[in-house]
């Protein structure tokens, strides 16, 4: 069909991951047979003539010639799938006065990482398991060899890059044995390794906050916030701190009743970690903190600029020459001066003021964003202004873009079920039935 990998996804309505799965594994991989329904599905009504008679030779062409012809190595796989990528995409949304949209290669998303075969749906299914490894905190019945510390700390980081990608569900499937082995070793290693695993066990805890609350299990996103705090305080991390505490306001901001506790906890550490700050880790971690504040701010009706003024001077003092901890896996290397400027689009929308952040839209390139989720993100806010502004095309066209970049993550954010259902209950018929009604089914929106 002439599509790239996250535009064959998105019209399937499955994860850029599975796709991939199909394309590198070839005969290897069985679809599941809820897949498998919507690919005959596809085939029967989106396939024209030249793509079934495409289909056709290739099948022609036999197993053994098409290995031979695409087949290729890890290390050639990323190269190999973005000249792909770039030969066969066909970007329908060029035309859009906001920009090329951000693209990113088949297999770049999480580099070092083994590609999984899952579904989204499989994700509940984890949930429990993730909860109990918190819960159980290493004390578990009949474990296995315990990993090495350098293990652990190579699948944290892989966790850190599933994350920044939004592939949450892949994530997942890593989550529970991660951290079990981490508190293990917080037991049973020697000094040097329980320092390193308390560490590591902070930045997984993190993340894992992040996903849950990001998938809407609140209740899991807070245990793992709690021990990433727990973490942190026990090996005395600055930036640890910071970073549990970004994640905990995260969660508190998702309960209209705990708003002023996420603003609260936010500013009291920023300022109680920010005058301490020295290294990079430091920087990072209290930037974010403040932008946090500044969102919780706009959230309660006061004034955030003060917040973002602070996130601003942490990111302008990245740019100067500044100490890495390099015993600390802590940090957040996406904050910057473009993340910055992403979040004042956020802020601006919480504090709903749509005109402000189509202008400031204009001045930031999602490309320069730093991760797919952010550059997501960005497209996200303008389709919720567009939205405010009842441009309902602007808006499902941002959204569209959104999704292509991070499926999973769009698709589960309670802002965009919130402007899909507002936008099914506004826009006219022929819209709701076209790309809009299509997309309310993606993301779990019923309108009665």
């Amino acid at each position: 069909m002439r599509k790239s990998i996250r535009q064959f996804a998105a019209l399937l309505g499955v994860e850029t991951t599975t796709v991939n799965n199909w394309r590198s594994g070839l005969s290897t991989v069985t679809p599941r047979p809820v897949t498998q329904a919507i690919l005959d599905t596809t085939y029967a009504q989106r396939a024209t003539s030249e793509d079934r008679a495409r289909f056709e030779q290739i099948v022609a062409e036999g197993e053994a010639a098409w290995r031979s012809r695409h087949t290729v190595s890890a290390r050639q796989a990323p190269a190999m799938a973005a000249h792909a990528d770039d030969a066969l995409t066909d970007d329908r949304f060029n035309r859009d006065r906001f920009g090329d949209p951000f693209t990113e290669s088949a297999g770049q998303g999480s580099p070092g990482v083994d590609t999984l075969l899952v579904d989204v749906d499989d994700f509940p299914a984890l949930v429990a398991d993730i909860e109990t490894a918190f819960w159980a905190a290493g004390n578990v019945t009949g474990a296995g060899l315990l990993r090495p510390i350098p293990a652990l700390i190579a699948a944290s980081r892989a966790v850190t890059r599933l994350n920044m990608a939004g592939e949450y569900t892949t994530l997942a499937l890593m989550l529970a044995p991660l951290i079990t082995d981490l508190y293990r070793h917080t037991r049973e290693g020697r000094p040097a390794e329980q320092r390193a695993a308390w560490d590591t066990l902070a930045q997984v805890a993190f993340d894992t906050s992040v996903v849950m609350r990001a998938r809407g299990h609140l209740a899991v996103a807070w245990s793992a916030a709690r021990a990433a705090e727990e973490a942190a305080r026990t090996i005395d991390s600055r930036p640890g701190i910071a970073a549990a505490t970004f994640v905990g306001s995260q969660v508190l901001l998702a309960r209209p009743g705990s708003m002023k506790a996420a603003l609260d906890c936010a500013e009291s550490t920023a300022a109680l970690v920010g005058s301490q700050a020295r290294t990079a880790n430091d920087v990072q971690t209290v930037g974010m903190l403040h932008l946090q504040a500044s969102l919780a701010t706009a959230a309660v009706g006061g004034d955030p600029h003060d917040h973002l003024d602070h996130a601003a001077e942490y990111a302008a003092r990245l740019n100067r020459p500044i100490e890495t901890d390099s015993s600390s896996i802590i940090g957040n290397t996406t904050f910057g001066s473009s993340n910055v400027a992403l979040w004042k689009m956020s802020v601006a929308m919480e504090a709903r003021e749509p005109d402000a952040v189509l202008a400031l839209a204009q001045k930031l390139k999602p490309q320069m964003l730093p991760t797919p989720g952010r550059a997501a993100q960005y497209w996200v806010e303008v389709g919720r202004a567009a939205a405010s502004r009842r441009d309902y095309g602007t808006s499902i066209d941002a959204l569209l873009r959104a999704e292509s970049i991070a499926p999973e993550h769009v698709r589960n954010m309670d802002t965009v079920q919130e402007v899909v259902g507002q936008m099914m209950r506004k826009a006219k018929r022929g819209v709701t039935a076209d790309d809009l009604g299509k997309f309310a089914q993606r993301v779990g929106v019923v309108v009665v």
